[in-house]
């Protein structure tokens, strides 16, 4: 009789929802500033902070990266979501670098949405867990809530709310955003899955999955 503890289906997708959780927080609650002022002032400024922020930065993407790779799932999945992450994250530093060197200067309101960390956490985070989960194609409308970070942060500026107050907010946004999109996505998997169960059933074909999941 083993009592030892197994790291099974449930437990796999516990931690990865942990993990998942973890990284989208710390994605948006570290300040990566220094590592743009660290390219602008390269030799002129001595501190350690640029070396704190990258390794928050690789921090930030191996925990995604463990958390979709713990998913109890197909290895091309996981594999999908992991790609998506990592792209979207290194994408955003690269631009985020560039604009902070002065090399794009132009199209400010699009920069100011990109460059968002709420929205690459959030576009990072539930997009790789979508694909990672298998989602249908249509519940990718869920990656919406991206936007929500870049469009409430100005109104909290022009409100002049605290930074404090600033920093909870967003964080609170990105971790609940990102907890409904991902029940969302569940949802609008089954509403599709469902429907076209329905029509192969009247044109007498066999559905494609014959199974409905009920986790995010």
């Amino acid at each position: 009789m083993d009592d030892g503890l197994r790291f099974d289906r449930g437990a796999r997708y516990g931690a990865a929802i942990v993990a998942a959780m973890f990284a989208t927080y710390l994605a948006v609650a570290s300040d990566f500033s220094a590592i743009v002022q660290a390219e602008m002032y390269a030799g002129t400024i001595t501190n350690d902070m640029p070396y704190v922020d990258t390794l928050q930065f690789v921090l930030v993407v191996a925990t995604l990266v463990v958390a979709f790779a713990l998913l109890p799932t197909s290895a091309m999945r996981r594999v999908g979501g992991v790609t998506v992450a990592c792209v979207a994250l290194f994408l955003w530093a690269t631009f985020g670098l560039l604009r902070g060197a002065g090399h794009l200067a132009h199209l400010d309101p699009l920069w100011e949405v990109v460059l968002n960390q709420g929205f690459i956490a959030l576009l990072a985070g539930v997009g790789g867990w979508v694909i990672a989960r298998g989602r249908h194609p249509l519940s990718w409308v869920v990656v919406v809530v991206s936007l929500v970070p870049p469009i409430v942060g100005p109104r909290l500026v022009e409100a002049n709310v605290t930074s404090g107050g600033y920093a909870l907010a967003m964080q609170g946004i990105v971790v609940v955003g990102g907890l409904a999109a991902v029940w969302a996505a569940a949802g609008v998997d089954r509403w599709a899955r469902r429907r076209f169960s329905g029509r192969d059933a009247a044109t007498r074909r066999r559905p494609r999955s014959a199974m409905t999941r009920t986790e995010p």
